[in-house]
């Protein structure tokens, strides 16, 4: 396949996500005309009869949905970049199960019924606490660090997924509302969840998308980012640290929604090339547009009761990649 230079794709990625914003925003029960939706959206005065639909009802949703895509698409290249792992993903550190599980125990304990906040504010707790969990072993362990995370990340997962499944089992009354939320949904979408999102996440992925290119070297090896004056334990540090707040906020507010940050790293590679910066800011549109999109399609398909947005970025998203990877063969460096 021919690659497409950076900024081109980048400007691609900007039309794509503003497209399926704008797209989305019409979509639904009630259907609303482009017009409208640009009158409402950018007329001050705009009082009409779409007036709540969109800024109470459709838009905190879709912006919730596109900063949780970009999140994760971003945290994905940043995981696959520093574990030199092309199966690495946002999930991979521990960070979703220690979510889960705060968001478990959320809702077992009744404490989700009391107050909406308790559950993304348990599950973002549960997600810090894996996260600082795993860069402890990670540091008093012996061997390469890179593999020292991965690892403790991986057992501490299938531990934590172990007590929430039995946490599950035990309580078989709200199983069915734990179950919901692990596959994801941003039905419970509102503006303080995207002002949380905007205030912590959007730094994170600005700061990630401006020193992106020291995960370039870090693939390579260590010893040539060295060569470089790449201080590798500090950069693996701070990118695990920020790329885990993004995902810890994430599926605070979502739930577990897998693949996105699989997938869109890879579709970018393939299309673009290795250049993790471009890789990083192309991720941020793209991976906003597909969950706005895989969402768009969740709330529209069952008038009854809509699917978990994990079920459609699934879906969707692994014919697409398995498509480019059999176009693209040997592209992962």
């Amino acid at each position: 396949m021919k690659k497409i230079s950076g900024i081109k794709f980048i400007s691609i990625s900007i039309v794509f996500f503003v497209l399926a914003i704008i797209i989305s925003i019409g979509i639904g029960p009630v259907q609303i005309p482009f017009l409208t939706i640009i009158k409402e959206l950018f007329d001050p005065n705009a009082n009409g009869p779409y007036h709540i639909i969109i800024w109470e009802l459709r838009l905190p949703r879709i912006l919730l949905a596109s900063l949780v895509g970009a999140s994760l698409a971003v945290s994905g290249v940043v995981m696959q970049g520093i574990f030199r792992n092309p199966l690495s993903d946002p999930y991979i550190t521990g960070t979703a199960s220690g979510a889960a599980l705060g968001a478990t125990i959320s809702i077992i304990a009744g404490l989700a019924a009391l107050n909406i906040y308790f559950l993304p504010f348990l599950a973002f707790l549960g997600a810090t606490f894996t996260t600082i969990l795993v860069a402890m072993i990670a540091s008093y362990s012996s061997g390469p660090k890179s593999e020292n995370m991965l690892l403790a990340g991986l057992g501490i997962s299938i531990f934590f997924s172990a007590i929430v499944s039995y946490l599950m089992y035990m309580n078989g009354k709200d199983l069915q509302t734990v179950f919901y939320w692990l596959m994801g949904s941003f039905s419970g979408a509102q503006w303080n969840y995207v002002y949380i999102m905007l205030i912590f996440a959007v730094p994170a992925i600005i700061i990630l998308a401006l020193i992106g290119r020291d995960i370039d070297p870090i693939m390579i090896g260590e010893e040539h980012a060295y060569a470089l004056g790449i201080n590798v334990k500090k950069s693996r540090l701070l990118f695990f640290v920020l790329s885990s707040l993004i995902t810890g906020l994430s599926v605070a507010f979502s739930g577990i929604i897998g693949f996105v940050g699989l997938i869109i790293p890879h579709i970018v590679r393939i299309i673009t090339g290795p250049n993790n910066r471009v890789v990083i800011i192309s991720s941020i549109f793209l991976g906003g547009g597909y969950m706005v999109i895989a969402d768009t399609i969740a709330r529209s398909l069952n008038i009854i009761e809509e699917l978990p947005v994990g079920i459609i970025t699934s879906l969707i998203g692994i014919p697409v990649f398995l498509y480019l990877l059999i176009k693209e063969k040997g592209y992962w460096r």
